[in-house]
């Protein structure tokens, strides 16, 4: 990055400008990511919230900075001295905003390992490479504040090849960890394994942006230190664990939702109040008034099937409850439901039908006749 020509300026600028258009429009991702996710998890838990602001607030900043040192270097024309001058303050402040959401992101990942396996060789493997990745982050920044010019940034190239290599290993070892946990808990049926099958390649996926992305930027460095096109890898694989985390945060309904596709469900917890009555004909059941209170409290979703207490028993078919008066034959009961997209209810036997997709905590009280 020491020259001053065309080319030059084309290997310098020109990429890092091609890197902040592709970093602006990822941070567009990220925001639209950051909408769906408070409009559908609006109730996930405050630390969850909190990462996601966090996160979204970094990007931003981090945009922002980019802005500015584009500005600096288009608008009044600093790119005419590159190689001559420092880099702005805003160009060195990336880095640390870079730094603090890429250990945030590996640090929620890590979490979600440790809670999996609960393995400490394993978590402190984990913290060791993160906590390297984030010293060389914080090293590199202190480095390039101390630089005079950005031609002696060519005496940084280690402190890059070492940033790079520690952020591609760390990657695949968080990747790897989680695949190899996954494919452990296999439990020998079709369903679950299928819905596993589907988590190790959607791990896979969301790990192989950030791993490859990480890889070129060290390709980069070691082939190109003079240019910055290692430098832009740098601050996209930034935005792609951004999207990555959000991308991970917002598929658990739909992972639900395949889960209850395959077959795979939990029963919901759910508690059922009735007042006593004696045993009754079904023609007196549709006649006569029945009142039923019904709580139901889930975290995934059930497939066919009935549940049954001492009072009451409640139909489910995957998407719906239906409660059961204890007199009436499942087998004719079923016979007469109305599955009618359009209504919650049935018109036979009018018992509201709680929907218990997760996540859900449903109090219904209704009457059938």
């Amino acid at each position: 990055m020491a020259t001053t020509g065309s080319n030059a300026l084309d290997m310098t600028i020109g990429v890092i400008f091609v890197g902040f258009l592709a970093t602006g429009c990822l941070f567009g991702v990220t925001t639209a990511q950051t909408v769906w996710y408070f409009r559908h998890y609006p109730n996930d838990r405050r630390v969850l919230r909190l990462l996601v602001v966090t996160i979204w607030l970094l990007d931003a900043v981090h945009l922002g900075l980019y802005l500015v040192t584009m500005f600096i270097y288009l608008v009044y024309k600093k790119g005419a001295y590159f190689g001559q001058e420092p880099l702005p303050w805003t160009s060195n402040a990336q880095l640390l905003c870079n730094a603090f959401a890429i250990a945030l992101i590996q640090s929620f990942y890590a979490s979600r390992i440790w809670t999996l396996s609960r393995r400490k060789l394993l978590l402190v493997v984990m913290s060791l490479f993160i906590a390297a990745t984030w010293v060389c982050s914080v090293v590199l920044f202190l480095k390039s504040i101390l630089t005079d010019t950005v031609a002696d940034y060519v005496s940084l190239v280690p402190f890059d090849i070492a940033l790079s290599a520690m952020s591609a290993s760390t990657d695949v070892l968080l990747c790897s960890a989680l695949v190899i946990l996954l494919a452990s808990a296999r439990t020998g049926t079709v369903g679950a394994n299928r819905l596993i099958n589907k988590l190790m390649l959607y791990t896979v996926h969301t790990g192989l942006l950030t791993s490859v992305n990480a890889t070129l930027s060290l390709i980069f460095v070691i082939t190109l230190p003079r240019s910055s096109i290692f430098v832009m890898f740098y601050y996209i694989g930034a935005r792609l664990y951004s999207v990555s985390l959000l991308g991970t945060l917002n598929a658990r309904a739909r992972l639900r939702m395949q889960a209850q596709n395959m077959g795979q469900f939990s029963l919901p917890d759910i508690q059922i109040t009735e007042p006593g009555s004696p045993k009754r004909s079904l023609s007196e059941s549709l006649s006569r008034p029945h009142q039923v209170d019904l709580s139901v409290q889930c975290d995934t979703p059930s497939t066919f099937g009935s549940i049954s207490t001492d009072a009451t028993r409640v139909f489910c078919d995957g998407h719906r409850c239906y409660v059961l008066p204890p007199d009436v034959e499942f087998g004719i009961w079923q016979a007469h439901l109305d599955f009618d997209d359009n209504r919650i209810g049935t018109r036979t036997a009018p018992v509201e039908i709680a929907d218990p997709m997760p996540p859900c905590r449903t109090d219904v009280r209704s009457v059938s006749a």
